[in-house]
Order: C-alpha cells, then sequence, then structure tokens
C-alpha cells in the first residue's frame, strides 16, 4: 500500500489556503493568540474531559500543585497550596498561600478547595466526578490549613490535584449566581480573566492585574479554534497566531524557511490507539478478529511515513515518563498480516465474506490523526477486512465518545494523566462491553499495594491484560509539533498545556 498520496496531499492544500489568506495580518503586539485544533468544550473544569479546553482553562483556574516533567520525570511544586504533609498516606495536611484573590477581588481560602472538592464528589453528572474518589472527609480549620483523609492509604492523592478537574472553584461567587450564571462569566485565580467565548472560534482572556503570582506577560490572551490545519499553518505563517498546534511533520522545513516562524518538537504524555467494542454484537466481539487487527498494522511503518519519525511505535498506553510506564509493549511489536488472514479464516471469514469494520477519528485534533486511521484502514484492507473510515468535528466526536456512538473502532489519543494506574480509574470499559475477572482483582488490588513498586507491577500486569485482550490496541507514541512566531519563546510541554505565563517575548 502507498501512502504517498495520503502525506503529500496536505502541503497542496495549504498553497491554496495561503492563496486566499487575504492581507497580511500582524498580532497585537501585547496579546498572545494561540490557534487551537477545535474550540473548547466547556468553561467547568470539572465537566470536558478534554486536554486542548484544560490547555485554555489552565490560563483562568490555578491547581493546588503544579505538575513538572521538565527532569524526565514527574514531581509536584507548589501553586495554591505551598505545602503538604501525611505521616500515614491517609490523613493530609496541605498549606495555602494566604495571598491568592479570585478575579471579582473575594479572598481565595481553604473553604473553596472543599467546596471544589465536595461539589465534584455530590455531583455525579460532571465528567470528572471521580477525581476526588478516595477523599473520605474534607475540613478547613482556618483560611490557610486544609486537612484530608483519605479512604486508606493513597500515595496518588497530589494527582488528584492537577489535570482536569482540578482547577479551584470559588464557593460563594457559584453558590450566589448558580452553576449556569457562574459558568457564563466565570471567576479564576489564575494569570488571567475570562473576557469572552465566542463558541467554535476563540476564547479571549485579559490580564488579572492582582495575580498572586506577579504582573502577567501578556495584556491579553487569544484562543483561537481552527480545525483545519493547512488554515491552521496558513494563519501562522501570515502572522495571524503566535502559536499553532498540531502541525504536520511535512510543514516542519516551510515554518523554518520561512522568515518569522519556526516549528518546534516536543514529547508529550500521550498515546494513540484503537479503541475497540468488544460486544458480542460486533464483529470485534470475536477475539480472534481482534488480534487480527492487532497483526495487520504496520506501525513502524505508519511512524515513519506518516508521522516522518516523530514518534515511536508502541502498543501501550502510557510513555516512559509516566510512573508505570510498561516497556515490553514497546519491544518487539509484531507486524504479521498472514497470521491475520489466518485469523479471520479461522474466525468463519473469507474473500467472499469480509468482517466490515467502522474505524472513526477526528481530524485536527491530533497530529494527522485522520490520515494515520486512514493508513490504518489500508492494512485492514489489505489483511481481508471492509474499512469504513468516519472523520468526524471534534465537538461531535467527543459527544460520541461520551455517548458511546462509535463503531467497532474509534482513534483516541489519551493524554493528561500523571500515572499509568489511570488505567484503572478511567471507567473506560463501559465504552466496550468488556470485563475480565483478573483485570478487576488488580483495580482491587492496587489500592492495597504495599510499596510504590508493587503499586508500579499491578498497574503494569493490567496493561498487559488490555493490549492482550486487544481491548484497547495502542498504535504510537506522537511527539507534538508546533509552529510559532519569532516573537515569542516557547518550547512546548510534555502535559501539552499552553500555560500564557510560560511564554515570553524574545
Amino acid at each position: 500500500m502507498s501512502l504517498f498520496a495520503l502525506i503529500r496531499w496536505p502541503v497542496l492544500a495549504m498553497s491554496a489556503a495561503l492563496i486566499f489568506a487575504g492581507p497580511q495580518k500582524i498580532a497585537a503586539a501585547e496579546t498572545l493568540t494561540i490557534a487551537q485544533g477545535n474550540d473548547i468544550l466547556s468553561l467547568d473544569p470539572a465537566n470536558h474531559g478534554n486536554n486542548s479546553t484544560e490547555s485554555a482553562l489552565v490560563n483562568i483556574y490555578d491547581y493546588l500543585v503544579d505538575k513538572d516533567f521538565s527532569q524526565g520525570q514527574l514531581r509536584f511544586t507548589p501553586r495554591l497550596a505551598l505545602s503538604w504533609s501525611s505521616d500515614d498516606n491517609i490523613h493530609w495536611t496541605l498549606k495555602l498561600r494566604d495571598d491568592v484573590y479570585w478575579h471579582n477581588g473575594d479572598k481565595f481560602t481553604a473553604q473553596d478547595v472543599k467546596f471544589t472538592i465536595e461539589r465534584s464528589q455530590q455531583d455525579k453528572k460532571l465528567i470528572s466526578s471521580g477525581k476526588f474518589r478516595r477523599i473520605k472527609a474534607v475540613e478547613a480549620p482556618d483560611d490557610t490549613t486544609l486537612r484530608i483523609e483519605t479512604d486508606g492509604p493513597d500515595t496518588l492523592l497530589l494527582h488528584a490535584f492537577v489535570g482536569n478537574g482540578a482547577g479551584i472553584l470559588p464557593k460563594a461567587a457559584f453558590e450566589k449566581a448558580g452553576k449556569d450564571e457562574f459558568f457564563k462569566q466565570p471567576v479564576g485565580t489564575g494569570p488571567y480573566v475570562f473576557k469572552q467565548w465566542v463558541k467554535s472560534d476563540r476564547v479571549v482572556l485579559a490580564k488579572n492585574p492582582r495575580w498572586w503570582g506577579g504582573t502577567p506577560k501578556w495584556d491579553g490572551v487569544v484562543i483561537r479554534s481552527i480545525p483545519e490545519t493547512t488554515t491552521r499553518v496558513a494563519e501562522l505563517l501570515t502572522g495571524g497566531v503566535d502559536i499553532a498546534v498540531n502541525v504536520p511533520p511535512e510543514d516542519i522545513a516551510r515554518l523554518n524557511d520561512n522568515k518569522g516562524t519556526r516549528a518546534i518538537t516536543f514529547d508529550i504524555a500521550r498515546n494513540l490507539a484503537l479503541h475497540v467494542r468488544t460486544g458480542k454484537d460486533r464483529v470485534t466481539g470475536d477475539p480472534r478478529v481482534r488480534e487480527a487487527i492487532d497483526l495487520a498494522i504496520d506501525r513502524n511503518a505508519i511512524v515513519q511515513q506518516v508521522l516522518e519519525g516523530h514518534g515511536g511505535a508502541t502498543r501501550g498506553f502510557f510513555p516512559p515518563a509516566i510512573p508505570g510506564f510498561a516497556p515490553e509493549l514497546s519491544r518487539d511489536i509484531r507486524f504479521d498480516p498472514e497470521r491475520a488472514k489466518a485469523l479471520l479464516r479461522e474466525a468463519g471469514y473469507s474473500d467472499r465474506k469480509r468482517p466490515a469494520i467502522k474505524i472513526s477519528t477526528p481530524s485536527g485534533r491530533y497530529v494527522k490523526d485522520r490520515e494515520i486511521v486512514e493508513a490504518v484502514a489500508g492494512y485492514l484492507e489489505d489483511a481481508g477486512f471492509r474499512a469504513q473510515v468516519e472523520v468526524l468535528d471534534w465537538t461531535v466526536y467527543n459527544n460520541k465518545v461520551v455517548g458511546d456512538g462509535f463503531g467497532e473502532l474509534y482513534l483516541w489519543g489519551m493524554g493528561s494523566y500523571t500515572d499509568a494506574s489511570t488505567l484503572f480509574v478511567d471507567n473506560f470499559k463501559r465504552h466496550y462491553d468488556w470485563s475480565d475477572e483478573s483485570f478487576e482483582k488488580l483495580a482491587a488490588s492496587v489500592r492495597q499495594a504495599k510499596s510504590e513498586t508493587d503499586r508500579i507491577a499491578i498497574s503494569q500486569q493490567g496493561q498487559q491484560i488490555v493490549a492482550e485482550q486487544r481491548v484497547r490496541i495502542g498504535l504510537l507514541f506522537p511527539q507534538s509539533i508546533y509552529g510559532v512566531s519569532d516573537r515569542i519563546v516557547y518550547k512546548g510541554r510534555f502535559d501539552e498545556m499552553i500555560a500564557a505565563e510560560d511564554v515570553s517575548r524574545p
């Protein structure tokens, strides 16, 4: 199968986009403009489950702690919490900053953190309602002290205070306005104040003059939604944006050769995998069919030809910097189309009776997402499947994920994780009609692990089960490729958050 046409057409499309880009646009000097591949899904930090949404919200809301992967391993650093301690990993004391104010002028206190935790626990409709599931009790004895009791030894408590669902909300402002009104004009403690959300277009933020971290670097931040990759790149080339995410690898040279722009690449906490429906009413309910899919795909060729080497082939789900990484899932990856064909014959299929597979993908949400799925579909066709590719707008796609609306396979780029044990609490099984007694035992035992070594081992066993039963079929660990303007200094982050305070002028 030739991938040449799949790879080269975006270059031609981008040339066309540039022709119609119109007069050159120059971004306002004191405004940072970021081009995302999709619109945000919500202004509620506990109700979106989406990395690019979180990337916008980190500029409005604060976490208690920050996650830092800059040294190749996760470590937590202070943010709204100055310190934390526990003698038994059950009873925790966190000391909070006393110089923090909400955007409306109210003082931030421990009561706000208690409210945020309890709101998530009590509202089961929130996507991140399980975020603080292990917290049994939370007390705020004074404005700067938070006491937490977990339901058992929990070495992962700090993980709950970063990422999706961890943004702290103001108790008084939320209760006064009510949920719906509050999120029309949300209030945070972050360096930027919410001004406007024009759906499917942009989010506009302004400098918070009373930010506890000092004077923000930018007067304003604009986060634009530009799903079409060629348009996103064209906007960067013509000065309309400062950062364009998810740039295709074939545009790297163009960005580097263009005066005023460059491309940056960096490792990220993300994997791309095919998520598989395993119900008996699906052809993928047959383990032989799932194994045939696994063996039919040449992951290394996809990495080299579609991503031009900007990634790594894997059957796993968490890259090496994530605690619990399972290295064996990235070694000796088997590509065996003949065995795939044999498995289909064993399952009762033939050239005259080929199993139909529908594969869904977004376009522009992840680097080369559609092209990766088109390549996968080509390999499946070669192995004897009838593969149909469904390309959807990201908002529609995300709604289908929530509503279990896909066919046999869909591409998902899981990210925003800080530990591989999230595999046990991701509630992902509801999408797949899948259960496994051994996996359930591991999920129960990981809470009782006597040491970090034991916990990591249990997590790795769980990943092996998911990989061997092909509930998720890991494809690759992608690198991120951004286009950036020379008027800014930015290196990218492992967690893919674009905090405006990480971006500076030369």
